[in-house]
């Protein structure tokens, strides 16, 4: 369970991402003519939980480094570019407005700095010490 919890954290960016678009789609479809305060609020709720469960996989990355446990960076690093994939086909393949209004993407974008910054500290490509 230990060792797939970065995993299950990514694959519920998925499905937040998935409640925050469907909810998006339909709350701007009807928002003219309904008043439909639930779906607000799940839109505004999925948007939050994407950046809380985020900083909750970064804040897991930074324990499992700092208890020198292995962490499978190829699997999870995967993950992330499908979550990339999915929000290029539902904003059409253009990447600026992608990064402006997804916020799935904002949080992939700094999981992929994480990882960087992991995969340089595992195989000490920069070595700061004499």
């Amino acid at each position: 369970m230990k060792k797939k919890l970065g995993m299950y954290l990514i694959c519920l960016i998925y499905i937040f991402e998935l409640i925050y678009t469907m909810s998006a789609m339909y709350f701007n479809s009807f928002m003219v003519t309904h008043k439909i305060k639930i779906f607000e609020n799940i839109y505004q709720i999925a948007y939050c939980m994407i950046f809380i469960v985020g900083i909750l996989y970064i804040l897991l990355l930074i324990y499992k480094v700092g208890h020198h446990e292995s962490i499978d960076l190829k699997k999870n690093t995967g993950l992330l570019f499908g979550i990339v994939f999915m929000d290029l086909v539902l904003y059409g393949f253009f990447i600026i407005p992608m990064l402006v209004s997804s916020p799935a993407m904002k949080m992939v974008c700094i999981c992929f700095l994480v990882h960087l910054l992991v995969y340089i500290k595992e195989k000490q490509l920069f070595v700061l010490e004499k």
